[in-house]
């Protein structure tokens, strides 16, 4: 996750001392949001049987490629607007708007003044709501984890007795490859068979798209599609066009790139939680375990 928000009481406080009566320009067009890149999230039990992890990695190096395209058109502009913009024919400009129209320019003053007091306020609790989502995803996997552990009780059983009788090291994963006799590798056989079924039955509850990590990534990306990219919008975007508004710097190419990061950060939190997804079955047929 991003720590972006808690740069709000510093830089809009900055913006906003300077904009005071320019109007925010649009961008002449606006391209293809970053969010079409997203590939479908995954609902087969095992990650062979699907390109998801092709899919997301793909999706991540497409989204990364024009952000940072982005960020040097921005820093390009905001470079610009440092090194060329004439700050005493800007003031001159506020004077002369304020003598023109002294009511509305005190408006505008008073609601630039809000619109950065309130992005302090929500500040804390737009990081609160990033620290509580992080949260649930590791208390999210910490249950999957266990559900799968109470899931594959019995072949982890018969495992932990088969490694006691034949004398293995307790930390052992696997029976050996030279000289196994025939009866561990016949019990061994049982217990991956048993693994796979207790890991099919987690399987319908987790890795459907009913099952709660799809329910997560909903909730996750709603937080970011409904909260962080309007915050940003409008506590962070919206001071920094009108800033170069009120010094005449020309701003064509800028885009935000708020929603460039939060894809980024929803891939990265799908490619997370999927990755806990097994490769393929222990047993490919009932004879032909690994």
């Amino acid at each position: 996750m991003k720590s972006r928000i808690l740069l709000t009481v510093a830089m809009t406080g900055l913006l906003c001392a300077q904009p005071l009566f320019a109007q925010t320009p649009r961008p002449a067009a606006k391209p293809a949001g970053p969010w079409a890149k997203v590939p479908a999230s995954p609902t087969a039990c095992y990650s062979s049987q699907d390109q998801y992890w092709d899919q997301n990695g793909a999706a991540l190096d497409a989204v990364q490629t024009e952000h940072y395209a982005q960020n040097d058109i921005n820093d390009a502009i905001r470079q610009n607007s440092v090194d060329n913009t004439d700050m005493m024919a800007v003031a001159a400009r506020m004077q002369q708007k304020m003598m023109d129209d002294p009511a509305n320019a005190q408006k505008h003053m008073q609601e630039m003044l809000q619109s950065h007091e309130q992005g302090q306020i929500e500040a804390p609790a737009q990081q609160e709501k990033e620290q509580q989502l992080e949260a649930e995803s590791k208390a999210l996997l910490k249950q999957y984890r266990a559900a799968l552990t109470k899931a594959q009780a019995s072949g982890n059983a018969r495992w932990t007795a088969l490694k006691k009788r034949y004398g293995l090291d307790p930390n052992a994963t696997h029976p050996g490859e030279m000289g196994v006799p025939d009866w561990v590798w016949a019990e061994w056989y049982v217990i991956q068979r048993e693994w796979d079924a207790g890991y099919a039955a987690n399987c319908a509850q987790w890795w459907s798209a009913t099952g709660p990590i799809h329910g997560y990534l909903k909730r996750y990306k709603d937080y970011l599609v409904l909260e962080r990219i309007p915050y940003e919008k409008e506590y962070l975007d919206k001071p920094t066009l009108e800033s170069y508004a009120t010094m005449g710097t020309d701003t064509t190419g800028w885009r935000t790139t708020t929603d460039y990061e939060a894809v980024e950060d929803y891939l990265k939190m799908a490619r997370t939680l999927f990755s806990e997804r097994a490769g393929m079955p222990n047993c490919a047929k009932p004879t032909d375990c690994r």
